[in-house]
């Protein structure tokens, strides 16, 4: 048995028309507008594909531009540097508890485990503040009023 296509009417040709034609230009829309190099909606122009690889950080528990002073510093924040754990951080309180504090960084290298690679890796991330054992001077005194 045979069927014939049934005709259709004038109205649905105009709404399969205009349906063809948004599709046509919804898929030229896609491929003209989009980035070169792009996949999808995902955009990579230059600010993407050229941006500057950041920098990794030897002290990920360190934030950017923070120093330690290592009169002050507790052993959690000490064992935050790069090379520094548990013991070297007690290490370094020890220390700095039995000669009356740090004078000067390269003290570091009078600690067992710490040479002259390690106190490279701290420097920048390490200081010392002032002098506790100077004499002189109003800071942290209270002057009475």
């Amino acid at each position: 048995m045979k069927r014939k296509f049934r005709k259709i009417s004038a109205l649905e040709g105009w709404v399969l028309l205009f349906t063809g034609l948004f599709a046509a230009g919804t898929l030229l829309w896609f491929f003209v507008t989009r980035p070169s190099g792009g996949v999808g909606f995902v955009e990579t122009g230059p600010a993407v594909n050229q941006a500057e690889p950041r920098p990794e950080l030897e002290a990920p528990g360190m934030l950017e531009g923070e120093v330690l002073d290592l009169n002050t510093a507790s052993p959690g924040d000490l064992t935050r540097l790069p090379g520094i754990g548990e013991k070297r951080a007690e290490d370094i309180v020890a220390f700095r508890e039995a000669n009356g504090g740090f004078t000067q960084v390269e003290q570091l290298l009078e600690i067992k485990g710490i040479g002259d690679k390690t106190l490279e890796k701290l420097r920048p991330y390490v200081t010392v503040g002032a002098d506790s054992r100077e004499e002189g001077g109003t800071y942290g005194t209270d002057s009475g009023g």
